[in-house]
């Protein structure tokens, strides 16, 4: 197989990826929920894990050990292991990153930090071991059929396509974590403050403690408000799509800023629908 192919399977299976997810997600919490990394309607990781399948199963095709002289006992151990080393660093990568979780199996049996499961990778295994032996024959002998130059094309529109979405998806993280982050210079700030009144013998803040409580947390749900408003749609959607930020005080943050899109959310529709 030539490169320009892997990378149009590549882009194909990625899509596939995030259709399952999706899938997945909205028949097990009856709801709609926009599953993956990127803005767009791609899972890179099944891009990987699939293109990586592929790739074993010509190089063996190539070494003469086709499909079928290869035990299937050792296909499913090595999808199952494969599968759970790519999404372990790929959690830990994003969340070094971004602060932030994309999925989380905490609640799962025989969770690994909650960022692989037993269960899941058994899954992945059992599916790997089916396009192992069904897909990826098919797979070849469709790479054969078409000419390379349409490999190319779909090669070059795979990587313009990955990378613009890339490059959004990063600049809406970058600034939506600088809108969470805020928070806490604010916080910093407050407090800074309060202990210098305490040093100089002054009563903290010059307000009484519930008062100051209760005007911060009005500050809050209106900045949060006010942010919701200001968020892009890509913005919007990387919000949704994180499961929960590592950090305590950034979670604390999301938390409302997610609120505050959901009702700002309802009132667009609410004038909508008056219209």
């Amino acid at each position: 197989m030539d490169i320009c192919s892997y990378v149009a399977w590549f882009g194909l299976y990625s899509v596939l990826g995030w259709v399952y997810e999706c899938t997945y997600c909205a028949i097990r919490t009856k709801r709609w929920d926009n599953r993956g990394f990127l803005f767009g309607p791609v899972c890179p990781i099944y891009g990987f894990g699939m293109s990586a399948l592929v790739i074993a199963a010509q190089a063996l095709s190539a070494s003469g050990a086709g499909s079928a002289n290869v035990p299937w006992w050792q296909v499913f151990l090595c999808a199952a292991a494969g599968s759970a080393v790519l999404e372990y660093t790929t959690s830990y990568v994003l969340e070094k990153c971004f602060h932030a979780r994309w999925w989380d199996y905490s609640n799962i049996p025989l969770n690994l930090n909650g960022r692989i499961c037993l269960p899941f990778a058994l899954c992945f295994g059992a599916v790997g071991t089916l396009l192992y032996y069904f897909v990826c024959p098919l797979i070849g002998g469709a790479t054969v059929t078409l000419p390379l130059t349409a490999w190319e094309v779909l090669a070059l529109l795979t990587v313009g396509l990955m990378s613009a979405d890339l490059a959004l998806t990063l600049s809406a993280l970058t600034n939506l974590d600088k809108r969470v982050q805020q928070d806490k210079s604010n916080f910093d700030a407050v407090m800074e403050t309060a202990v210098d009144d305490i040093a100089a013998g002054r009563k903290p803040l010059e307000v009484d403690r519930q008062i100051a409580r209760e005007h911060a947390t009005e500050e809050l749900e209106s900045a949060a408000h006010r942010a919701a408003r200001e968020m892009s749609l890509v913005q919007r959607r990387t919000l949704k799509s994180i499961k929960y930020y590592s950090e305590e005080h950034r979670e604390a943050r999301a938390a409302k800023l997610r609120e505050a899109v959901a009702k700002v959310e309802r009132e667009r529709k609410a004038r909508k629908h008056s219209r």
